[in-house]
């Protein structure tokens, strides 16, 4: 019964990074679009790393969850960490940090960024919170 519970919240959660990279990503670029607006860098490649990010990090969470509840949080918080060094090394190495960028390039790079981490949030706040209520 646990191991299913475990895979549909994976499966759910997953769905909706998936669903929120589609909707996300193409509406971004619906946006862009009609002003050909040009920016310094690939907003899919920074669409797809925040989407697979929170694919790894939820479904370890998880399934690290299952194992040692207690240290779940923990595990987020080092995710974190890991998934902003990844980007700094894998982005800022490519000259993304030694563009100059405007308002509008910052906030492509900044929607992404939040709105993965608050799905990523939300997965691990409602599992800690089952966990806490039984």
């Amino acid at each position: 019964m646990k191991k299913n519970s475990t895979l549909k919240r994976i499966l759910t959660y997953n769905g909706v990074v998936v669903i929120t990279f589609l909707l996300l990503y193409y509406s971004h670029q619906a946006l862009l679009n009609p002003v050909n607006w040009k920016i310094p860098f690939s907003l899919f490649s920074i669409y797809l790393f925040f989407a697979i990010a929170s694919l790894i990090i939820i479904t370890g969470i998880e399934l690290l969850f299952d194992i040692m509840p207690a240290n779940a949080g923990y595990a987020f918080l080092v995710g974190i960490f890991l998934k902003m060094g990844a980007f700094i090394l894998i982005f800022f190495s490519k000259g993304l940090g030694e563009a100059t960028m405007n308002f509008t390039e910052k906030i492509a790079i900044l929607v992404p960024l939040f709105v993965f981490l608050i799905i990523e949030t939300i997965a691990i706040a409602t599992r800690l919170k089952q966990t806490e209520n039984s």
